[in-house]
């Protein structure tokens, strides 16, 4: 069996474990982060062009966040934490509270809130995705109600009567903000988009390379 290990928890990462088990449901797949848990701490861009935008088998029931036919942005931490309880149930392990010490290409020291505190863990491969060190766009964001909303050029409606708007410049808004955001990325809109295939594409050529690699 082969293992693969993946240090961070962000919607690529979610994205990579879930096509490699469509893959190679043999997988030992395991997910390390820092976090207490996947989704729904802090916020990220929820702006989709049609729902769903990744293969419905990869989202668990949202209930009344779920996006309509005419939804144009879903609750982005909402949609991690569906997709993370999927992975989960799929069968992908979620080492939560736990940070990673040194890593190499086959093994991870951590030191973790677990029983265990402190360890390493052995692969067939360890992918870091913890840290993006290019520079990115600083957005800034907020949450209103749809009625109160403006409709800028970064502006999606969600399932359950709010918008969020998205701007380069922290919006001057006059009516009742319900949450406000910042964001490091290239384009709001593109984000969900861009992630779920740049997902599928290192996965891919994980399965290609590591798990199933085609002999020379």
């Amino acid at each position: 069996m082969t293992s693969i290990v993946i240090l961070g928890d962000s919607l690529r990462t979610l994205c990579i474990g879930h096509h490699i088990l469509d893959v190679t449901p043999e997988t030992k797949l395991s997910i390390i982060t820092e976090r207490a848990e996947i989704g729904l701490i802090g916020e990220v861009p929820g702006l989709i062009p049609s729902w769903p935008p990744c293969p419905p088998h990869w989202i668990s029931e949202m209930s009344s966040q779920t996006p309509t036919p005419t939804s144009t942005a879903v609750r982005g931490s909402w949609f991690l934490k569906a997709m993370g309880i999927q992975l989960s149930k799929r069968g992908g392990i979620f080492q939560l509270r736990t940070r990673v010490t040194t890593v190499s290409e086959r093994e991870a020291k951590f030191v973790g809130a677990g029983p265990m505190g402190k360890g390493s863990i052995k692969a067939d491969h360890i992918l870091d995705l913890r840290y993006d060190r290019q520079e990115k766009p600083r957005w800034y964001g907020l949450v209103c109600r749809t009625g109160d909303s403006s409709q800028t050029a970064v502006f999606g409606e969600r399932p359950d009567g709010t918008s969020e708007i998205w701007d380069l410049e922290k919006p001057e808004y006059t009516g009742v903000s319900l949450q406000e955001m910042t964001w490091n990325g290239d384009h709001p809109s593109a984000y969900i988009s861009e992630e779920v295939q740049l997902g599928i594409q290192l996965a891919q050529t994980i399965v290609d390379t590591i798990i199933h690699p085609v002999e020379q």
